[in-house]
């Protein structure tokens, strides 16, 4: 039958199991549509079965999705049931949950539009305050709370993220090989790590045989702590200090650079940053005109471009022999700023070694930063810090199912 033979008719849009469509009026502006049962038993929400000792008859009305841009109120009769298998209580009902002042297809609707629109203009196009719609959205994200029961993760990825300004902090558990988030916890220190792993359980954390972090010793000390994987450090993590290192002696020569030095040298921050094999001719010329003028950047700048490349080799073996160069030639350089990221590299040289036996990275949890930023930003900030976390694991967290 094609659609424009089908004929419309307003009791189809309310026909629930023990319910038929009665009447429809206009109340107070609103559409008021009357149910009548058609039973005269519950059913249980405990055992399923249907239950026909009724404490008392009740009348209730609710909040169903607006027709014709008027809002919809549903008026019924429902029962209070003790059924034999010890419940006693709200019978459950098809449209309706226990106690709920709005329908299930009214709350899907108020979920859906959560995930692409702020909490005020979701208030706003469905009418109801914005406390409700968080209170909707915050029963539906419990849902997607990891049962660590169902969880075997065998390589894990931890990283922080900022939640508020201040230095206030989540640490982020991912599983790296399922790539989603599986734990958010308040604060980065050991402490607050170590709680992710007394969930997981002795058994469950040391059956975790890599952990890829940055060089944060509260990290380092609780995955030691708790497991027995090898800690691979971020080659990423490690090209941003190496850049951020470059940045700074790039700030000291301008300040002690002449007139015409300064000319050459100005807005040429991000050119410096990047690769060179990234760069057009153009840009080529530019750089190696600005490098000739400057001793101190040119060799700043080759020792940024080889380390760089020697976490791209695909030999771990030869990688490690060129990073020990590296190392050497940075101290003979003398450039400070270049001998303390060396000093920090042979601090941590064991998780660099790992890098090039596992080849892992934190890419992934920078791609779920940039959805938990998403987040964040779409909300204004979030005052319920809970909500905050069970939102990174409804969008990040095992349980989605492509989420818009």
């Amino acid at each position: 039958m094609t659609l424009s033979n089908q004929r419309f008719r307003l009791k189809d849009l309310y026909s629930f199991s023990g319910y038929k469509y009665c009447d429809s009026l206009i109340e107070n502006n609103n559409i008021l549509i009357v149910l009548k049962r058609t039973g005269k038993t519950g059913k249980c929400p405990c055992c399923g079965k249907r239950c026909r000792s009724i404490h008392q008859r009740r009348k209730r009305r609710i909040r169903d999705l607006d027709i014709v841009g008027s809002k919809s109120i549903i008026s019924f009769d429902f029962f209070d049931i003790a059924c034999p298998c010890g419940y006693e209580g709200v019978e459950e009902l098809e449209f309706v949950e226990p106690y709920c002042r709005y329908t299930k297809r009214f709350e899907e609707k108020v979920i859906f539009l959560c995930q692409i629109m702020c909490i005020k203009d979701v208030s706003k196009e469905m009418r109801i305050g914005w406390e409700t719609v968080k209170t909707i959205d915050k029963r539906n994200a419990m849902k997607y709370i990891v049962d660590f029961e169902n969880v075997n993760p065998t390589k894990i990825g931890v990283d922080e993220i900022a939640y508020e300004k201040g230095h206030k902090y989540l640490t982020v558990v991912r599983d790296i090989d399922l790539g989603k988030v599986i734990w958010v916890g308040k604060g980065r220190k050991k402490e607050d790590l170590d709680v992710f792993f007394k969930k997981l359980g002795i058994t469950k954390s040391w059956n975790i045989t890599v952990a890829v972090c940055d060089m944060w010793d509260a990290y380092i000390s609780s995955i030691k702590g708790n497991t027995k994987a090898a800690i691979v450090f971020d080659k990423f993590h490690i090209a941003k200090v190496v850049n951020e290192a470059i940045d700074k002696i790039r700030k000291k020569e301008f300040a002690k650079a002449d007139k015409e030095e300064r000319k050459l040298m100005k807005k040429k921050r991000f050119l410096i940053l990047s690769r060179q094999k990234n760069l057009k001719s153009e840009k080529t010329e530019e750089l190696n005109q600005l490098l000739d003028q400057n001793n101190t950047l040119y060799t700043a700048y080759v020792l940024k471009e080889q380390v760089l490349d020697i976490f791209e080799d695909g030999d771990g073996a030869v990688g490690k022999r060129r990073l020990n160069i590296w190392v050497k030639n940075v101290f003979r350089t003398g450039i400070d700023q270049l001998q303390d990221i060396a000093k920090r590299i042979c601090n941590y040289m064991y998780g660099i070694y790992n890098y090039f036996d596992y080849k892992l990275t934190n890419a992934q949890s920078e791609g779920i930063n940039t959805k938990i930023n998403i987040i964040k930003r779409r909300a204004f900030g979030f005052r319920d810090l809970e909500y905050f976390k069970l939102k990174i694991l409804q969008i990040c967290g095992l349980c989605n199912q492509n989420i818009p």
